[in-house]
């Protein structure tokens, strides 16, 4: 069976002054953009765009609008975090499904939200691929280049602005499509990389 390809990336709260750090701090995930391309022909087959409400860290989300295309008035209209995870869930089915980011930063906020919040994270880690991790090992890069100057390279045409989450997600599954169109082999790039986060 031919899994198919759930494209994601996630607006998240971030915390970079040197003190202060409330206690226990994560980062809140303050928007979902996700991508579905199906497995064989590598159309796009369903998207998801939602803003998610903090519950946690409030203060920090208003901090972090600066640095996103998100504002105040997005998140207050937002949905809560466990509505997200069901959502997600809708297009990403265990076992069948990559759950596909740009690094790994992704995956690691929705596993450590989902513990924070008491539920189960739905995505197993391995249907998780890093394809920043693939592409600087594809192209022999000493560093892990940004998406838009790996989209870039790739002549890959973008769409949307950079730094929203539905228009990253489908940009990075363009550059999947692209990649995968050439010829790169998805399970032995994995079976060669799993290692825990």
């Amino acid at each position: 069976m031919t899994k198919n390809f759930l494209v994601t990336d996630f607006e998240f709260t971030v915390y970079n002054k040197p003190v202060g750090k409330p206690r226990g701090f994560f980062s809140e995930i303050l928007e979902i953009g996700a991508t579905k391309l199906h497995g064989e022909s590598l159309e796009r087959i369903g998207d998801i765009q939602c803003f998610v409400k903090p519950e946690f860290y409030p203060k920090q989300a208003e901090d972090s609008l600066n640095f996103s295309m998100i504002t105040a008035k997005d998140l207050k209209a937002g949905i809560l975090f466990p509505e997200m995870i069901e959502r997600m869930k809708q297009l990403y089915v265990p076992g069948e499904t990559y759950f596909v980011a740009w690094g790994d930063a992704d995956f690691k906020v929705i596993d450590t939200a989902c513990r924070r919040y008491k539920i189960e994270n739905p995505v197993l880690f391995s249907d998780y691929l890093d394809l920043a991790a693939g592409y600087k090992l594809l192209f022999g890069k000493e560093k892990t280049p940004s998406l838009k100057s790996a989209v870039e390279e790739q002549k890959v045409v973008m769409e949307g602005i950079w730094h929203t989450a539905l228009d990253d997600a489908i940009n990075t599954s363009k550059l999947l499509v692209r990649l995968l169109q050439d010829g790169w082999d998805v399970e032995a790039f994995l079976a060669s990389s799993k290692a825990p986060l």
